[in-house]
């Protein structure tokens, strides 16, 4: 699930900045549908209804629904990477320790209930 340090919204003019609370909560609700049912079976409607938001806000965070399934791809990514980080860190100066570590994580990660395998592939 996406956290606040890691979302980057790319705004129309192309700077890129922190998510209002709207943008998060869509991003929030987008993700968890996204990863369990996939992109092409969510609809903007749904989104909009379990994140409590109107269409119109989804727009102004997210110009499309593209935008909006980019947006989570980015940021399942870059929680991706965060593990490898995480497992390099712990296992400083030894690859193959940093390596076994973040096996591990990968595969504690497939043994979790609601695991519906990688969000990437899946898209």
């Amino acid at each position: 699930m996406p956290s606040d340090k890691n979302i980057e919204l790319t705004i129309s003019d192309g700077h890129a900045s922190a998510p209002p609370k709207a943008a998060k909560k869509i991003l929030d609700v987008a993700y968890d549908l996204f990863y369990r049912r996939g992109i092409r079976a969510i609809g903007v409607d749904e989104i909009v209804k379990r994140a409590g938001v109107t269409k119109p806000s989804l727009y102004r965070s997210f110009p499309s629904k593209d935008e909006l399934a980019a947006s989570y791809l980015r940021q399942y990514d870059l929680e991706y990477w965060e593990r490898f980080d995480e497992a390099v860190a712990a296992n400083p100066g030894d690859p193959r320790a940093q390596i076994k570590a973040f096996l591990t994580r990968i595969g504690k990660r497939t043994q979790v209930a609601d695991y519906r395998g990688c969000g990437m592939t899946n898209a």
